[in-house]
């Protein structure tokens, strides 16, 4: 990397640091912020001096601001990542509390069906960052102890990784580490006397630090190059702050033929290869986000946004930059046709902008999606001979094909599943073991992916660059391109300088082998799929937030944010041993765990397979979870299950979850159908569920992996009656009186309450209780059931 645009970067990084020890002093006021930051990083003697300039040179009135383009650039990038910076009228107040906490990204975030109806009260930030408590209604304040105890943390971990040497990326990790729940402003707006909380700040300083980061060397790369003859020899004031040309484009990352790839799938071996694919796409992206970032000469801290299969880079707008973008494309089209014969393809646009792009990104946003979509529709286009040209059969495939995707066009290699082994093409086999390792992570503390122009372990090739995964730290190797680090910001693991944090969503079980290890865990055994995903999407990048918020910065930090809750925070939610997880057998899952995989999770949607009952409980958690996590009650989530037996086709079970998940949309939205798509229960409404399954567990008791009778209580057939009815009236609108009062009859046990509950559950016309009743028995009976056999 060009030693400047490393040190312009580095600077725009650190440049507030100084808001931090500011409000961690007895008297902040006695110096500027940038003057407590210039002297507190120059005493740890860790810094040059010339990234140190950048906290005490990016205000209009700091001294040497306007003497140097590096001065300039760090100013004008401020400000440019700062767009949302209140502007108070005249009808305003406006006062600094240094003290004020940050506010949820998602709070500007309106009804996406009715644009007049915003959130009434603040949901703050947790500053502890303490899972899985997110937001609060109630405000509090920091104090100097507080951000004390920030900066004593962020100066622990910081000397440490200096011994490995200061790197864009382990900073910018530390940074995302410490701060990403600090606000880079704290100024509070009031209108007669009462504060405008729709002023309030929103933006982390982790968030404002690394846009500041990207948009400076995009300018130094811009300028440079459009003043090649001045760069060195004059201020160019009038051509930086005052331009209006497009210097900025947005690059675009689109992987199409996702479903059909990851899903496409036989039985043999389906688990680990469906982690393999899903894992394999994770490791694509990646590995095209880094070709593109060399080639532009650029750092992550331009990486807007990863995930789900999608990309976004802020990048400089000059002939160089189209140069290298197109190179990536022409390597990648050729890796992809080559090895996959056209099933994937990666998309890749680019629109330019001016710096009003900052203030309203949406427009921006708009264009790109627009080329992207377009050039879905080109799948392929200046390769369509090579799409349709027969390919030959490889002699191994004379009377054999790939068990897993069906391929006959490779030479076959067998891998062993169990006792059984199968043969596979050679992607396939890459894939698989890809699965195989990644069943290793569950029982491991740290995991790691290694990037290295040679082979290292069972690695998978992708372009130059082969992939392996790691559960401990290698010796360092110059061919060690990177070494990333997966969802762990513990600094010890960063020993290479070529680490990079990555988080991804990956939970497994430690007990999960192969798909059928998730059936046989209690009551009936069957497999379940959810699927699940952000309603209104579109919309909250769009209408949902009003105008004048639209800024670059918040719809990075949204994105930024809803990325990381699927990606990171998804995999502690699945666990299930947290305060206030959902055990509805109650049967340890704190101690046990759930029996689940993460097929993908990313963007804002996920793929979950597994127990059926973990999978329910897990779907219940996201969205409690998931509601507290964005303090946003307009932004909600939508799901589906789906149930069968271990050997249902896996490219069944993705289309038939995706099936229930649209019923669950179409329903209302907010919503899960559970295993049909006429039972789809509102999550406002699901507790109702709960409490119904739990009055009915009174009459029951826990057994050997089941649901049993007490003595003395109700028979099974009352539950099999119960079902039928709340059948026949949910389809007929009828309710069979006779059988009401034969059910009635056979009511038993001491619990005079509960018995008093059951007969009022019956005796009702209210159809939203006879719903709730078909699905609360419906799960009662399945979880009752021993294997695939009753329990009688």
């Amino acid at each position: 990397m060009d030693e400047t645009v490393y040190k312009i970067a580095l600077g725009a990084l650190i440049h507030d640091i100084g808001k931090v020890v500011q409000r961690a002093q007895r008297n902040p006021f006695d110096k500027r912020h940038g003057q407590w930051g210039y002297d507190w990083l120059k005493n740890l003697n860790i810094f040059d001096n010339n990234v140190l300039n950048s906290t005490i040179t990016h205000h209009k009135d700091d001294d040497g601001v306007f003497n140097s383009n590096t001065g300039l650039i760090w100013y004008e990038a401020d400000n440019l990542a700062s767009s949302e910076r209140i502007e108070i009228s005249k009808e305003e107040k406006g006062k600094w509390n240094i003290y004020t906490p940050l506010v949820s990204p998602f709070f500007k975030v309106r009804n996406p069906n009715d644009g007049s109806e915003k959130l009434n009260t603040i949901p703050y930030v947790n500053v502890e960052k303490k899972f899985p408590v997110f937001t609060t209604f109630t405000k509090y304040e920091m104090n100097k102890e507080i951000y004390q105890g920030i900066l004593d943390n962020f100066e622990e971990d910081l000397r440490n990784i200096s011994q490995v040497g200061i790197t864009i990326n382990n900073m910018l990790m530390l940074i995302e580490k410490h701060f990403s729940n600090v606000p880079s402003i704290t100024a509070e707006v009031f209108i007669d006397g009462a504060e405008n909380i729709y002023k309030h700040p929103d933006i982390s300083l982790f968030d404002h630090l690394k846009l500041t980061a990207a948009i400076a060397t995009c300018m130094y790369y811009f300028y440079k190059d459009k003043y090649k003859n001045d760069w060195n020899n004059r201020v160019l004031k009038e051509e930086i702050l005052n331009s209006n040309e497009n210097a900025y484009i947005l690059i675009g990352g689109d992987i199409s033929g996702v479903q059909k790839f990851i899903y496409t799938i036989a039985s043999k071996g389906a688990l680990k290869s469906l982690k393999g694919r899903s894992f394999f796409l994770e490791l694509l992206t990646e590995h095209i986000v880094s070709e593109l970032l060399n080639e532009l000469g650029l750092t992550r801290c331009n990486l807007i946004f990863s995930g789900g299969g999608h990309f976004y880079i802020l990048a400089y707008n000059t002939a160089k930059a189209e140069a290298a973008i197109k190179k990536v494309i022409n390597q990648i089209d050729n890796y992809l046709f080559n090895e996959f014969k056209g099933s994937l393809q990666v998309h890749i646009e680019f629109t330019s902008f001016n710096k009003t792009g900052f203030s309203n990104a949406i427009p921006v946003w708009q264009e790109l999606s627009f080329k992207l979509e377009n050039a879905k529709k080109r799948k392929w286009s200046d390769k369509i001979y090579n799409l349709i040209k027969i390919e030959g059969q490889s002699e191994d495939c004379k009377t054999q094909y790939c068990e897993v995707c069906f391929r006959e066009d490779l030479p076959l290699k067998e891998i062993q599943r169990r006792d059984t082994a199968i043969l596979v093409c050679e992607p396939c086999k890459s894939q698989y073991d890809l699965g195989r390792l990644l069943s290793g992570v569950a029982k491991e503390s740290s995991c790691y992916i290694v990037k290295s122009s040679v082979p290292i372990n069972d690695s998978i090739k992708i372009g130059d660059y082969y992939y392996s995964i790691e559960f401990k730290k290698l010796d360092l190797k110059e061919e060690l391109e990177s070494v990333y680090v997966i969802n762990n910001q513990e600094v010890s693991n960063y020993f290479h300088p070529h680490s990079i944090y990555l988080p991804i969503g990956i939970y497994q079980h430690k007990n999960i082998e192969e798909l059928s290890d998730t059936a046989d865990v209690f009551g009936i055994e069957r497999i379940a799929v959810l699927r699940m995903d952000v309603d209104n999407l579109g919309k909250i990048f769009s209408i949902a937030v009003p105008e004048e918020d639209r800024t670059f910065s918040r719809m990075a930090s949204i994105s930024r944010n809803l990325n990381y809750f699927f990606k990171y925070y998804l995999n502690l939610i699945l666990k299930g041993n947290f305060e206030g997880s959902l055990d509805i057998a109650e049967r340890g899952v704190k101690n046990v765990g759930r029996m689940l995989s993460v097929v993908y999770s990313g963007g804002d949607d996920l793929f979950i397979i597994g127990h059926w009952l973990d999978v329910l409980e897990s779907a219940y958690d996201i969205r409690r979870i998931f509601k507290k996590y964005t303090g946003n009650k307009f932004i909600t989530v939508s799901g589906g299950i789906t149930i069968n037996h271990e050997n249902y086709p896996v490219y069944q079970f993705a289309l038939d979850a995706d099936e229930l998940e649209k019923s669950a949309k179409n329903g209302g939205k907010n919503s899960l159908s559970i295993f049909n798509e006429k039972r789809v229960v509102n999550w406002d409404k699901f507790q109702k569920l709960l409490n119904r399954i739990e009055l009915f567990k009174g009459y029951l008791e826990n057994g050997d992996k089941c649901l049993t009778l007490k003595e003395k209580g109700l028979p099974k057939s009352f539950f099999y009656r119960l079902l039928s009815l709340a059948r026949r009236f949910n389809e007929e609108g009828v309710l069979i009186l006779p059988k009401c009062a034969y059910l009635i009859s056979r009511i038993k046990g001491d619990n005079n309450e509960i018995n008093l509950k059951i007969k009022e559950v019956i005796m009702t016309v209210d159809k939203e209780e006879w719903e709730v009743t078909e699905t609360a028995t419906l799960l009662i009976l399945m979880m009752m059931r021993k294997g695939g056999i009753e329990n009688a």
